[in-house]
């Protein structure tokens, strides 16, 4: 049961986050541990660039009658169980994370914001049938509030295993733990950059090298199989991307920043990578590299030179890649779990469609992975394999279509 002194104020609209500007700042300083998700730049270039339904958008601010103790924006999106449209209301997905979370200064604030969002929804739904929440962390408090409510209207699952090292161990144990196999790779491949002329490694974190720093990597990311003549996938191809990406890339304070990565040799950049740090977690984006060098392994140098100065670095703990590749196993890092809920607000249907939840991220996604690895496997046997492998194998992700990729309506 929540608590008497909570209670939610409604914000509507881009004068939500204006509005709540100064409650955003003071809790997302407080978090321990925050992320680009928390961001408030993220979320307003978010709003100003991507946001389907901006008209939409609404902050829901937890008070406990004084202050504002926790913020959650939410934005009308559907979502889909066996081709089925949902309308929902979500914490918006950012392009920049997994992660989708609400804000909240302590313990007991989080423990209160899914009661409190969820019962105000019910009272005011505007004909959405979902609140969806995260994926967020599985070690949240957050979650403690969503076991609070009636488990009858409510799906939870696990959605994302993302990499992530600890950069609090000196480096020189981090590289302890790789095979001998591995090791000796990477030594073969540094041993041959050394060989080219002019190699260097750079990163841009101030204005003056941002941007410039910026437009390359947009064009290191767009050169290869990402590119004009590959699947058109990169941020420069993306509808209002780049200008959500730029919009980030220079608005930051001089604590919590985007930094760009960037290694250099013969003249040219051959690999970089757009990476944000939030407090204590160090975030690679996305990475970028020229096929030309692959032979190189540059994306491999990139990673290794980056940890090494994470490990010196007092003010950094985690070091979150952001997924779960197949090709970072080598590097034997840690696991962070992400879940997400979806709890339903109508009264009377809300058990049918728990149970249709269930099915789509229970029995549903099972045999949808069977089906793609069986077609997989007969384009395989009959030649016909794709250009690159599918998500699906370079992944460790648990979930079949990651929720970024989901659309506002």
């Amino acid at each position: 049961m929540l608590s008497e002194h909570w209670r939610i104020v409604e914000y509507r609209g881009r004068a939500a986050l204006e509005r709540l500007e100064a409650d955003w700042r003071r809790l997302y300083s407080s978090m321990p541990l925050r992320s680009s998700a928390h961001l408030y730049e993220a979320n307003l270039a978010y709003l100003d660039h991507l946001m389907r339904s901006p008209e939409a958008f609404r902050c829901l601010a937890l008070s406990d009658g004084r202050q504002v103790r926790a913020i959650c924006p939410l934005e009308a999106r559907a979502e889909t169980a066996l081709g089925i449209p949902i309308p929902a209301w979500a914490i918006p997905h950012h392009l920049l994370t997994p992660v989708a979370d609400a804000l909240y200064a302590d313990d007991d604030a989080g423990r209160a914001l899914a009661p409190a969002v969820a019962g105000f929804l019910r009272q005011n739904p505007e004909g959405r049938r979902l609140l969806v929440l995260g994926p967020a962390p599985a070690d949240s408090v957050l979650w403690d509030g969503v076991r609070q409510l009636d488990p009858k209207r409510c799906c939870t699952h696990v959605t994302h295993r993302l990499d992530v090292f600890d950069c609090e161990q000196p480096f020189d144990e981090l590289m302890s733990k790789l095979g001998k196999h591995f090791r000796r790779n990477l030594r073969s491949h540094r041993n041959k950059l050394n060989r080219l002329d002019d190699v260097q490694f750079v990163t841009a974190a101030e204005d003056a090298t941002l941007g410039p720093a910026f437009e390359t990597f947009l064009d290191i990311e767009a050169s290869g199989w990402k590119g004009e003549k590959g699947t058109r996938t990169a941020i420069r191809f993306k509808p209002s991307q780049p200008a959500f990406f730029r919009a980030l890339a220079t608005t930051f304070d001089a604590g919590d920043r985007c930094e760009i990565n960037a290694l250099h040799a013969e003249g040219r950049c051959i690999a970089s990578e757009f990476c944000i740090r939030t407090g204590a977690e160090y975030a690679r984006v996305k990475i970028g590299y020229d096929e030309e060098y692959a032979g190189l392994g540059p994306g491999q140098l990139i990673l290794q030179t980056t940890l090494e100065r994470l490990c010196q670095d007092p003010g950094v703990k985690c070091f979150n890649m952001m997924s779960g590749a197949g090709w970072l196993g080598d590097w034997h890092p840690d696991e962070l779990v992400l879940q997400q809920t979806h709890i339903a607000l109508e009264r009377w249907s809300s058990v049918p469609l728990v149970a249709l939840l269930r099915f789509r991220f229970g029995k549903g996604r099972t045999i949808v992975r069977w089906v793609r690895r069986q077609y997989l496997e007969r384009r395989g046997a009959r030649g016909d394999k794709p250009a690159r492998p599918s998500a699906t194998t370079r992944s460790r992700t648990d979930t079949a279509r990651p929720a970024a990729t989901q659309q506002s309506d």
